[in-house]
């Protein structure tokens, strides 16, 4: 019985393309989760990544072979099915692998080998359960759309092409609508009812398809003409070669991802949605090739085709890697046609200029799988429903060592310029390798010889790192660059600014330096915190920086000061080239480093602290915004002894007012007792935020008797000369801070609504100037803010300053950034 006729076309791609989306809103959402547990440190990343991938790939090599005597339909609805029931379980397994890892942790975080090997073991028992579950869903439909038909090659392109443009909106989906609006929690719970409606419709599906069941068993033991494609019919060496290829080009074009996104992060910055947007791009390409190249796959030469494709993708890398040193001039031009007044303008602006650069290279990737399933299933005289899941399996295994070897080991060694080149080679490698199999080929000899003279005179013409040094931020004759080094972090560069300071910076954002503002806060939060302690001791401090605030710290006679700083890099460029800030404090013997996330050092250390340094990047950048949420400062909580203390940066620019009073919230409702202060020496964008667990107010006899000469001449380098001008630093006590938050719903790990919402904000010296305006209105009066003041007519005096100086601020403020506001002379 012929069925072609009446197999479901439009609803089978339907089902696969919601099925992307679901797959990849499953992947945003529990790799934020997991980051929860396992720190967001490019090492755990990219283990998360790998074992995700991994399971994908194994998925479906299984499925591929498995069931094959069952309805495919059928099978299709038991794995989405049991895909939205673990999707639905995940919470509860988010619980355990905590409770798992911070067990584990305190016998383990001395290696980090043995850490990382067990955060990946930890990992895939999570994650490959329900990602081998997704990897089958290919090869499964692949069987039930193949059945009888010489044409699998398209089909396999169709649902290959279907389901990718099903990730690309699963991307824009959850990334730029559902967390930012609803959350982690009820964006997973959207993934999982998607799960269930594609389990019911097939299972219907199925059932109105039961008549067929004869023929797809008939069809699976099938086998297919074979051919004469790239070697002799039938050959095991020609089809192993096929293999070779898959697994190279996955290798390559993760690689390749892995680079671009290192490039591109320099240019748009670290939003959430810049990560998104490279993400459904790169995503949109494939799924654009793929969808083309199913409208020819079945009347060309798949050797040739395959070949040609790699020498073509190979001179586009080179192409492309002389177009990042003109994005600069692209982003404008685009910003030119959507406009720049709005951050959703700048959104397109950055999204066609990232399509320019990405798609064409990606396209060609897209468009090499189903050819590679196809020539591979023809070698091998098997049906694509087989093909797909040996190809599928070995292309995964090359993207998986591509993401860990890019990051980890090209970046160091090659660069990502050089990187790239490396790919491209490895391209024209695949297409030499292929071509050497063919016959009567001098025509593809001509074009891969052509492909590589383009790829040898791109990089005879390529100056070092220019694709790095070519981005906006570091194009400034006013800063230039003392340090530049790529490393497995992050991009890092030293500069030394128009104003003479030295600034510190990962992947084009600041983290350290050595500037006016900047150091009077690090001194104030090295101090306070130890001075509002009765006897400390213990002092955890999270994000090193220059190094200004733990030499501060150093000055107390505390026994021990724990630093965790996520990368590496800061440390030795700091310890080096910031000596100015940090006096060779990692010298000191009481000064113990933990290269690690700090919210993860928090959550699984067994160690308790009397102080806790937070001073951490900008929580509108992505991954940081998790260090200044209700979850993190409970965990703080937990790890402080009786009478702790906690302290917490929190910058005033670049926040929406509700996000900087979401964040105090969080602060609030877990320390009582919080403070807000403000280092009146120099306008600057910074607040510090201290919690004690022991209630009253601030104790001014307790900080004078504790100002020892040398934290007192610490504090007179940044004009705090004694404890009234150290008082006058003091904006809101906990009085001031409870009004101020009231009515405001904190900020919460499954809410991560700073990342994204102060993520679009694009005036950074206008919400400076709000926040500040905001602080200035909730005010504390002088005289409940204090208790022990030896001399009240001083701090009387010392608030006056204080109020003099802060309205100064503000004008000062408006005066450079909104002058229009000022009152118009008559």
């Amino acid at each position: 019985m012929d069925t072609r006729s009446n197999r479901p076309g439009a609803p089978l791609l339907a089902i696969f393309f919601v099925s992307g989306v679901s797959a990849l809103v499953y992947q945003i959402v529990w790799l934020k989760h997991l980051g929860f547990v396992f720190g967001n440190s490019v090492y755990a990343a990219a283990t998360l990544i790998a074992v995700y991938l991994a399971g994908l790939g194994f998925g479906g090599y299984l499925f591929a072979g498995a069931l094959r005597r069952r309805h495919p339909l059928l099978v299709y609805a038991v794995l989405e099915g049991a895909i939205g029931l673990l999707g639905s379980l995940s919470p509860h397994f988010f619980q355990w692998l905590d409770a798992l890892y911070v067990t584990a942790y305190p016998s383990i975080d001395d290696s980090p080998l043995i850490l990382a090997i067990t955060r990946a073991a930890m990992a895939a028992l999570f994650l490959l359960p329900p990602t081998i579950l997704m990897g089958g869903t290919l090869p499964v439909l692949v069987r039930w759309v193949t059945r009888e038909r010489l044409d699998g090659g398209r089909a396999v392109a169709a649902l290959y092409a279907v389901n990718t443009f099903g990730a690309t909106a699963g991307v824009a989906l959850a990334g730029f609508f559902t967390i930012p609006a609803i959350g982690l929690l009820l964006t997973l719970s959207l993934a999982v009812a998607l799960n269930f409606v594609l389990a019911t419709v097939s299972l219907l599906l199925a059932w109105r398809h039961s008549g067929d069941d004869d023929d797809v068993i008939a069809a699976n033991g099938t086998s297919v003409p074979q051919c004469d494609a790239a070697g002799a019919a039938g050959s095991p060496a020609p089809a192993r070669l096929i293999l070779l290829a898959s697994f190279l080009m996955g290798l390559t074009a993760i690689a390749d991802e892995v680079f671009w996104s290192r490039i591109l992060v320099l240019h748009l910055g670290s939003s959430v949605y810049s990560y998104s947007l490279m993400l459904f791009s790169f995503l949109i390409g494939l799924a654009a090739g793929s969808a083309a190249v199913s409208t020819v796959i079945e009347r060309v030469d798949l050797a040739k085709l395959l070949m040609r494709l790699q020498v073509a993708l190979a001179v586009v890398l080179a192409i492309q890697i002389h177009l990042f040193v003109q994005f600069p001039d692209i982003l404008e031009w685009f910003g030119g046609v959507a406009g720049v007044e709005t951050y959703e303008q700048r959104l397109l602006a950055f999204l066609g200029s990232v399509l320019l650069a990405i798609v064409p290279p990606t396209a060609l990737m897209g468009a090499t799988f189903p050819v590679v399933v196809k020539l591979y299933s023809r070698l091998r005289g098997e049906s694509e429903s087989r093909g797909v899941g040996t190809v599928y399996f070995w292309n995964t295994v090359g993207s998986v060592l591509g993401s860990l070897g890019a990051g980890f080991i090209l970046v160091r060694l090659l660069g990502s310029q050089n990187g790239l080149f490396a790919m491209a080679a490895t391209n024209l490698a695949v297409a030499l390798l292929l071509l050497m199999r063919s016959a009567n080929a001098k025509r593809d000899w001509a074009a891969l010889a052509t492909g590589a003279a383009v790829l040898g005179v791109a990089f005879a013409a390529a100056k070092p790192d220019q694709v790095i040094l070519s981005a906006g931020i570091f194009v400034d004759a006013k800063a230039p660059i003392l340090l530049f080094r790529e490393d497995v972090t992050a991009t890092v560069t030293l500069r030394r600014m128009g104003n003479g300071h030295l600034s510190l910076e990962l992947n084009g954002v600041n983290v350290a330096g050595s500037a006016g503002d900047l150091r009077g806060t690090q001194k104030l939060q090295g101090h306070l915190p130890l001075l509002l302690h009765p006897n400390p001791k213990k002092v955890l401090h999270i994000g090193f920086g220059s190094g200004g605030t733990a030499y501060s710290v150093s000055l107390h006679p505390v026994e021990q000061i724990r630093i965790a700083e996520i990368s590496p890099e800061v440390l030795e460029v700091s310890d080096r080239e910031l000596r100015s800030e940090n006096r060779g404090v990692l010298e000191d013997p009481r000064v113990v480093t933990e290269i690690n996330d700090g919210r993860n050092f928090v959550l699984a250390t067994p160690e308790k602290f009397d102080v806790i340094l937070s001073d951490s990047i900008h929580p509108r950048y992505a991954g940081n915004g998790s260090l200044y949420t209700l979850d993190y400062f409970r965990l703080c909580r937990e790890k402080l002894n009786p009478g702790g203390v906690v302290s917490m940066w929190l910058p005033t620019y670049s926040l929406t007012t509700r996000n900087y009073v979401q964040i105090v919230r969080a602060f609030h409702d877990v320390f009582p007792n919080t403070t807000i202060w403000y280092v009146p020496n120099v306008p600057n964008s910074f607040t510090i935020v201290i919690g004690r667990m022991e209630e009253g107010p601030v104790p001014l006899d307790r900080i004078e008797s504790r100002l020892s000469p040398a934290v007192r001449a610490d504090l007179e380098s940044v004009d705090i000369a004694n404890v009234y001008e150290m008082a006058s630093a003091l904006m809101l006590d906990a009085a001031g801070v409870e009004v101020l938050v009231r009515g405001i719903p904190p900020h919460i790990d499954d809410l991560p609504a700073v990342e994204y919402e102060s993520g679009r904000l694009i005036d950074r010296e206008g919400s400076w100037i709000r926040n500040f305006a905001t602080l200035q209105r909730f005010q504390t009066p002088v005289p409940r803010a204090f208790s022990g003041a030896a001399e009240p007519e001083l701090l009387g005096k010392a608030w006056e300053v204080r109020d003099r100086r802060g309205a100064e601020h503000l004008r000062i403020l408006v005066r450079t950034f909104i002058p229009e506001a000022l009152p118009k002379q008559p």
